[in-house]
């Protein structure tokens, strides 16, 4: 069974994936494990651009480059590669079974963590790409 981490509590603007706050419970940080802190890491990786995040090229995606792109033809088929190529980095996750769907604002993508002897789909939300 693999350990999915152990993280700071975010308040995270899940339209634009602006970190906004972090999250004070009892006069101390808030923390966040498991499934939980595997998505928040997700999200986070997914809006950060490459070199963001101490210039580093290891850690973000694509997709910001897609907000306001529209989504037709190969644009579609770049994003959906935007999207899988940080989640293939991950190794909490099963490699290859990533769900992606469009929406109108958007996407959802499933993904299935490690941590389970039957894994169970786990959803990652971002809206606004529009």
């Amino acid at each position: 069974m693999v350990d999915l981490g152990r993280d700071i509590k975010l308040e995270l603007d899940y339209d634009d994936g602006r970190i906004l706050d972090v999250i004070i419970e009892d006069g101390d940080f808030a923390l966040l494990e498991g499934e939980d802190c595997l998505k928040q890491d997700l999200l986070n990786e997914l809006w950060c651009q490459y070199y963001d995040w101490a210039l580093a090229f290891s850690v973000g995606s694509r997709l910001p480059e897609f907000i306001n792109m529209p989504m037709a033809g190969i644009v579609v088929a770049d994003l959906y590669n935007a999207i899988r190529e940080p989640l293939e980095r991950e190794d909490r996750l099963l490699e290859g079974r990533y769900n992606i769907r469009l929406t109108e604002d958007g996407f959802i993508c499933g993904v299935f963590p490690r941590s389970r002897v039957r894994p169970r789909e786990m959803s990652l939300v971002i809206r606004r790409m529009s």
